[in-house]
């Protein structure tokens, strides 16, 4: 990490996803869906803001609404397919040194463990670092921590769509030139879904919820680990999918 500007946490976030369409609006004890999101990620160790991204056009003018309770986070718009290009526009509004991506279906993301992504991308000074997409923590804590000006070349030269769509596999794919390090865990935790995709996912994210938010509204991995000694059925295990959430 350069540590030469802020730390900037950017969470794309949509109304239009296909399988799951208007899923950052479901309620949440109480809350959108999506303030759940941000709520967990302001208070990620290490962070100096947060940014919501959201697209164009007017399908999406709802969002800000969503998350009016938190009038410092920002919120700034781009492309909805190019969501490279709009993570590239969030750092430059934001003046970000260092981007945490988070998607807007991660509604139980532990800032605990993203922030040790961050700490990890520190100690070590790498520019690029997440948790391990094949092992470790649940599907639904992904963290990725991106040195801003490698966001910016990635914007620059990207030009696979699928790239483009999903941020930054142009840099992972490329690992002598962006070298990278991740944060794993064990025991391996990998096959729980605490994402949203589908409505399935957000049936079991709110029995999450509703069993684990009024004794702690930030309940993480510690409480998770518990739960599932008492429910082994509820968290998994489940096939590991990818979450295509922008």
């Amino acid at each position: 990490m350069t540590g030469a500007g802020p730390t900037v946490v950017v969470i794309q976030a949509r109304m239009t996803s296909t399988r799951l369409p208007g899923k950052i609006a479901l309620p949440l004890a109480g809350a959108p869906l999506l303030a759940r999101v941000v709520e967990r990620a302001r208070a990620i160790p290490g962070v100096d803001r947060v940014c919501v991204a959201i697209p164009e056009g007017g399908a999406h003018d709802g969002i800000p609404g969503l998350i009016s309770g938190f009038p410092d986070v920002a919120v700034v718009r781009g492309p909805e397919d190019d969501v490279l290009r709009r993570y590239a526009i969030a750092a430059r509004e934001t003046g970000a040194a260092t981007v945490v991506r988070i998607t807007s279906d991660c509604p139980a993301i532990d800032p605990a463990v993203s922030g040790a992504v961050i700490g990890l991308a520190r100690t070590t000074g790498e520019r690029l670092a997440r948790t391990s997409p094949a092992a470790g923590y649940p599907w639904g804590y992904d963290t990725e921590v991106i040195d801003a000006a490698w966001l910016r070349i990635a914007d620059e030269e990207a030009t696979d769509p699928a790239e483009r769509e999903h941020v930054s596999p142009f840099l992972w794919a490329r690992p002598d030139r962006f070298p990278a390090v991740f944060l794993d865990r064990r025991p391996d935790r990998r096959g729980w879904r605490v994402t949203v995709d589908t409505r399935d996912d957000y049936e079991r994210v709110s029995a999450l919820y509703d069993r684990l938010f009024h004794d702690n509204p930030m309940f993480g991995m510690a409480e998770l680990e518990k739960l599932h000694e008492r429910d082994p059925d509820l968290l998994g295990p489940a096939a590991v999918q990818n979450s295509a959430a922008k």
